[in-house]
């Protein structure tokens, strides 16, 4: 049987992946355990990434040629990063083994920045005037490859040694989860923005819903394929402790896609009304225009 490992070179500071073959009946695994509630949890937080983002790229679309767009777009993928990053981090939360877990600061912190800058790049494509299929197809590929790379870098924080093999067939599925994955949520986030507000809410949740699932399928898919050799030790034990982790991104990433949700609302209807005051200032003036 074939596997697939991924760790990173000290020296060169890259990450490395191995390809060889290895005996199944040979081989032998740690247990691991989820936290089902948890794992729920990853869920309603990839749901509620999935609807932040639509929200903001429809808000985003409105604003081709102010200057508030670029504020906009980054804390938009400020916020949709932050999101798809912990619904990962909430799902290896929810993973125990046998032996202390911990995790390598420099590169979670990488891993924040990926999903950061496919976040800009997502809300940008389905921002543009016009997303030919081709834009469409290559745009979620890179977006798909993107997440991937930040799930897998994630575990690569974990540093444990001898490192994560992965099953070549789940692990290439987990990567194809994420490309089809992006590219519907990137057709589905351009669809929305033709959308009636009378069906506009509806038609986001399920969006939503459905590219939560996806992120969440691409997560799960990608730690079936992980394969932890049974006495492995954890390189990071001695780093960012899960429980921590857990008390800084569940309340921190809900707060901020939550407050920014909100401020998309707000400033939505603060241009709604800004909009209703020129248009009604406009009519009094045409009335009282013969008049004068």
């Amino acid at each position: 049987m074939y596997r697939v490992r991924l760790f990173v070179n000290e020296e060169s500071c890259e990450v490395v992946l191995h390809y060889s073959s290895s005996s199944s009946e040979s081989r032998q695994s740690m247990q691991s355990s989820y936290n089902l509630g948890l794992v729920a949890f990853s869920l309603v937080v990839a749901t509620l990434a999935s609807y932040t983002a639509l929200d903001l790229a429809d808000r985003i679309s409105l604003l081709a040629y102010s200057r508030s767009r670029h504020i906009w777009l980054a804390g938009g993928a400020l916020a949709m990063g932050i999101g798809i990053w912990s619904m990962h981090f909430i799902g290896m939360l929810s993973f125990s083994l046998s032996i202390p877990i911990g995790y390598d600061f420099a590169v979670t912190c990488y891993s924040l920045v990926i999903a950061i800058l496919v976040s800009w790049f997502a809300l940008h494509v389905v921002t543009l005037d016009r997303l030919k299929m081709s834009g469409l197809i290559a745009g979620g590929t890179l977006m798909g490859l993107g997440i991937s790379g930040m799930h897998y870098l994630g575990m690569v924080a974990m540093k444990m040694n001898p490192p994560i093999q992965y099953e070549p067939t789940i692990f290439a599925a987990s990567i194809l989860i994420a490309i089809a994955a992006s590219t519907a949520a990137l057709w589905l986030a351009n669809t929305l923005r033709g959308a009636g507000p009378n069906r506009l809410m509806r038609k986001r949740i399920g969006a939503a819903c459905v590219m939560g699932i996806a992120i969440a399928g691409m997560h799960y898919t990608g730690m079936a394929a992980a394969d932890f050799p049974l006495g492995s030790i954890c390189g990071a034990a001695g780093g960012i402790k899960p429980q921590w982790l857990a008390l800084a991104i569940i309340p921190l990433s809900i707060a901020i896609l939550v407050v920014t949700l909100l401020l998309s609302r707000l400033d939505a209807r603060a241009t709604f009304l800004s909009n209703s005051i020129t248009r009604l200032n406009e009519q009094i003036d045409r009335i009282q225009g013969p008049a004068r």
